[in-house]
């Protein structure tokens, strides 16, 4: 088989594979609108279904209400759990309050959205 049949098969095989990978059933973010240059979608999103799956709640029912960054004193986001090791480094990332249900929620997340703490 020649180079270029190679490069072309491996090329279809990537193009089948991320189209085979994508995602369409995933709801759209509920941000305020006042909010959405403040914090990146696949962050509000990466929380959005942590908190879903954490509390049993709908994505449609969490809403970010509230956007702060901050920078945490650690990689725990100031909230280590018991006999947990934290890299004690300031870490930037936000303070986050949702509107679930009618009822008030923060929560802490670093910059990339995959560390996330709920405030006790």
């Amino acid at each position: 088989m020649s180079k270029r049949w190679i490069v072309v098969l491996a090329s279809a095989v990537l193009v089948l594979t991320a189209c085979a990978t994508s995602r369409t059933d995933v709801p759209a973010t509920q941000v305020n609108p006042a909010l959405e240059n403040v914090l990146p979608p696949d962050v509000a999103l990466n929380v959005q279904n942590q908190i879903s799956e954490t509390l049993g709640v709908a994505i449609e029912n969490i809403q970010i209400e509230q956007v702060e960054q901050m920078d945490w004193p650690n990689s725990c986001l100031g909230l280590p759990e018991a006999d947990e090791a934290c890299v004690e480094a300031t870490t930037p990332g936000w303070l986050l309050t949702f509107n679930i249900n009618g009822q008030q929620y923060q929560y802490r997340v670093d910059e990339t959205g995959t560390v996330i703490r709920q405030e006790p």
